[in-house]
């Protein structure tokens, strides 16, 4: 049995004893339910018919509660077996670096649940150039560019006819100057997809130590 086989029989084993415990909660009593008319007399307790209703039990107590303890049995031997294989269980990890490292399970799975949204998360809080906008400086360390909007208002006069005409009038333009320090947007791009990458090859890895045979008790 492997790794990865010892997990899914954990997870097997949870739902069994999960049956088996509602099981159980069920096998202490039997119902049956009726309406009749009397309760004293020669037709006393007598149903009515068609009011009766009765529930069984299909398993009894002592029978739940052995299941509930083979399955525990089985559970508690697995898991000191999958916890003392964690501890030994490698597989080989090519790093962000490019460099390539042994990690144990524990270590691995750090990295997918923990390190690995955290990187991604500052990848796409990288700063990015806007594109399509009017530069007006340049330089290795920023843009500059600005954006133009006009200032309109409108004005009403009489026409020669007595008509009201209205003209719009330009009465000045509102500017903003930003001062771009963002990275090309495929540079922001590429980073995200070598984390991904990365995320991947963790994956693979768990995967491979998931393969690792269980130690034996």
């Amino acid at each position: 049995m492997t790794l990865g086989d010892g997990f899914n029989r954990r997870k097997k084993l949870a739902a069994d004893l999960e049956t088996w415990i509602n099981r159980l909660t069920a096998a202490g009593r039997t119902r049956r339910t009726f309406r009749t008319k009397d309760i004293e007399g020669s037709k006393a307790f007598e149903p009515e018919p068609g009011s009766e209703k009765i529930t069984t039990r299909h398993y009894t107590i002592e029978e739940c509660r052995e299941r509930i303890e083979e399955a525990l049995a089985e559970d508690r031997e697995l898991a000191m077996r999958i916890s003392l294989t964690n501890q030994r269980a490698k597989a080989p990890l090519e790093e962000l670096d490019g460099s390539v490292r042994e990690l144990s399970i524990p270590e691995l799975l750090v990295l997918k649940s923990d390190i690995i949204p955290k990187l991604e998360r500052a990848a796409r809080a990288i700063p990015t150039l806007a594109d399509n906008v009017n530069v007006v400086e340049s330089t290795d360390e920023h843009v500059r560019h600005r954006t133009i909007s006009k200032v309109e208002r409108k004005k009403e006069t009489m026409s020669d006819k007595g008509m009201k005409v209205e003209e719009i009038e330009i009465i000045g333009y509102d500017v903003v100057e930003t001062t771009d320090y963002g990275v090309v947007a495929r540079e922001a791009w590429n980073e995200i997809d070598k984390i991904q990458d990365y995320a991947q090859r963790v994956k693979h890895a768990i995967n491979r130590a998931n393969k690792t045979e269980l130690i034996e008790l």
